[in-house]
């Protein structure tokens, strides 16, 4: 009975347009894309965008680790949880207590151990205004290891399409993040409980002026668009699927990539 209504619940949502909401979103990001291998990767945990109709690189509060996870997948396929490896980074005791944890964010690292795709995912549950049931969070970042850490070598690196939060939404990378130049033409998809999603609004946001793209994912839950000029740049989805759901639950997707020079 189980199986056949979440199958009856993708169908659904494959043949209705879903609503796009807009409550705050959270993301990760790497401090660079290519790495030696051996070296020491950084996470951010960011939370945020609430100017400009909720499409906005800018930081309104920290992203609490309260029900959240970090983990990591590695070139060989295991998967690594870093969560207790993050700390924050504002202060604890501040003059003015109102601002204390207010637009500042943790960060964590872990080691690479091998040539090839990383793949942070930063899960978590959150409960906006009157909501009932917690929104489900998903937010992707990469890295790409090599013992040559050169641009040239990075565009070998593959995997960066592995899935790793199956259970959620997640955008995957259908191109290698680690190692992108402008003017690229790159792809993503969206999925929801590994099935794609159509109809879905994605916002493509560049962190330097909040500028972005705004695109609606097709039959095959994908977006396609061209990398613009270098810099970081956040993907964001978001699903109200109260009605298309066995738990009620609305979904949040996040990904990060940077375009280099």
């Amino acid at each position: 009975m189980r199986k056949m209504t979440f199958l009856a619940a993708i169908l659904f949502l494959i043949s209705c347009p879903l609503v796009f909401a807009a409550p705050h979103n959270g993301w990760s990001q790497t401090n660079v894309p290519i790495l030696e291998t051996g070296q020491q990767s950084y996470v951010d945990l960011f939370f945020g965008n609430h100017s400009d109709n909720h499409t906005s690189y800018r930081i309104d509060r920290k992203w609490e680790l309260k029900d959240s996870k970090v983990e990591v997948l590695n070139p060989a396929g295991e998967i690594i949880d870093i969560t207790n490896q993050f700390y924050y980074m504002g202060e604890l005791e501040e003059v003015d207590q109102e601002r204390i944890g207010v637009n500042n964010y943790y960060t964590g690292s872990f080691r690479t151990t091998a040539n090839g795709a990383y793949i942070i995912a930063a899960e978590g549950n959150f409960t906006y205004g009157d909501q009932t049931q917690p929104t489900l969070r998903s937010a992707k970042s990469f890295v790409g290891a090599s013992k040559i850490p050169t641009f040239k070598e990075a565009r070998k690196i593959t995997g960066f399409d592995r899935h790793i939060t199956p259970d959620r939404a997640e955008l995957v990378p259908l191109f290698n993040p680690s190692a992108l130049k402008p003017g690229e033409k790159v792809t993503a998809q969206l999925l929801l409980m590994g099935r794609p999603v159509p109809d879905i609004e994605v916002a493509v946001i560049r962190r330097s002026d909040s500028s972005d793209l705004l695109m609606r994912t097709d039959r095959e839950g994908k977006v396609t668009w061209t990398a613009e000029k270098p810099d970081y740049y956040l993907v964001r989805a978001e699903i109200e699927a109260q009605k298309h759901n066995l738990n009620n639950y609305d979904y949040e997707a996040t990904m990060t990539y940077i375009v280099q020079h």
